[in-house]
């Protein structure tokens, strides 16, 4: 019962409230461990990430022994490796039955509800969210020529708003197309997903605009042609929608050249160890050594490529580990999707994967998997895919 509670709480609060997803989180695994402890019995559910997730976790501990920050490294691998490997398991042996999935669902829907009335009070109330405080990023007061900015709800910026969104948009559109069967359920779900979708364009998220378009082609292919028009009518739409001042930081370069900025720089990391890497969790650190502007030795700094900055700290056998889970986890969700009649576990299944797909293309572009609240998001959807399969396969 506490361990279910934990899941919901993590599901619900992490967008806004590390502390709150943390403990939850902890009190979870901690349970989990002292039940198998008191029944002893240690064995893993069986699911079809298990060998890759061992294979990821040892191809990331060679980067511990050459790493110029042990403590921090080490840290790393309990805090932000281990821990979700762990929740990957807590969540499937726990998720057990299509009453939990869908009280889960449920709450996940009110906190998307929460989270996009926090952005649109943001975007079109005081230009601040009522969660923590937060101005809409490059917002000016009036007496510096007044723009309301782009909404970033409970996030501090709209970037990893944006990247929420993909993990939470795509399920629910699904569901709301192919699942629920509720007229006055149905209709509430896709006001909130017209409601997350012009917020999402709201945020000029560039990558994640590119991550969502691939997802929404695929939809249209597998399922529904009619989406291929949705989906360019919305770009032939989209500049009539900014203004001209938004549209300035839309199709301008000053981010994209940052980017390449920071690419650099991170290459440079990775051809120091490009094999086994630097060590786990010191991009920050290396990266104030690394650069070559007036901040040298002054400012750390991400990659905003989660890929190369992986592959800078963990070498290119660590960035393989990863890769190779992440195909393990596709291709068997793939594989079974087929087999799963079910009209509420298919849809929900399928959208999850697809917003996982859609994070990570995101990812190549910005922070995601080092960001704490999204990266625990990110994981909780991969563990609730493995309790899909699992609740399918019995």
């Amino acid at each position: 019962m506490i361990i279910k509670w934990c899941v919901y709480a993590i599901i619900f609060a992490a967008p806004f409230s590390k502390s709150i997803s943390e403990a939850s989180i902890a009190i979870a695994i901690t349970f989990w461990l002292v039940n198998k402890a008191l029944n002893r019995n240690f064995r893993l559910e069986r699911t079809d990430l298990n060998l890759p997730f061992a294979i990821f976790l040892i191809t990331v501990i060679p980067s511990l022994f050459v790493s110029n920050y042990h403590l921090l490294s080490l840290r790393a691998f309990f805090a932000k490796v281990l821990k979700f490997v762990l929740l990957y398991f807590v969540i499937v042996e726990n998720m057990n039955t299509k009453s939990k999935l869908k009280d889960l669902f449920i709450i996940a829907l009110i906190s998307m509800i929460i989270i996009m009335t926090d952005g649109l009070v943001q975007y079109y109330g005081g230009c601040v969210d009522f969660l923590h405080k937060y101005p809409a990023f490059k917002y000016r007061l009036p007496d510096e020529g007044f723009f309301k900015g782009f909404p970033t709800a409970s996030f501090p910026y709209p970037n990893d708003f944006a990247a929420w969104m993909l993990l939470t948009l795509t399920p629910l559109a699904c569901v709301t197309m192919f699942s629920l069967k509720n007229k006055n359920i149905r209709y509430l779900t896709a006001f909130i997903c017209f409601g997350l979708l012009y917020l999402f364009f709201l945020t000029k998220a560039r990558g994640a605009w590119i991550a969502l378009a691939v997802s929404v082609i695929y939809i249209a292919l597998s399922k529904k042609k009619i989406w291929l028009l949705i989906l360019i009518a919305a770009f032939i739409i989209l500049p009539f929608i900014f203004r001209m001042e938004m549209a300035e930081y839309i199709f301008g370069f000053g981010s994209i050249g940052d980017r390449f900025s920071m690419w650099g720089t991170g290459w440079e990391i990775f051809k120091n160890h490009p094999l086994i890497g630097n060590g786990l969790n010191t991009f920050f650190l290396e990266f104030k050594e690394y650069r070559n502007d007036k901040w040298k030795g002054l400012k750390g700094s991400y990659a905003h490529n989660c890929y190369l900055q992986m592959a800078a700290d963990t070498g290119l056998v660590g960035l393989a580990g990863f890769v190779w889970l992440m195909l393990s986890y596709f291709f068997s969700v793939v594989k079974r999707l087929k087999d799963i009649k079910d009209e509420f576990y298919g849809p929900i299944l399928w959208g999850i994967s697809i917003g996982a797909f859609a994070f990570l293309i995101h990812s190549f572009f910005d922070t995601n998997l080092y960001s704490l609240n999204l990266a625990t998001l990110f994981w909780c959807a991969i563990g609730i895919s493995g309790a899909i399969l699992k609740l399918k396969n019995e």
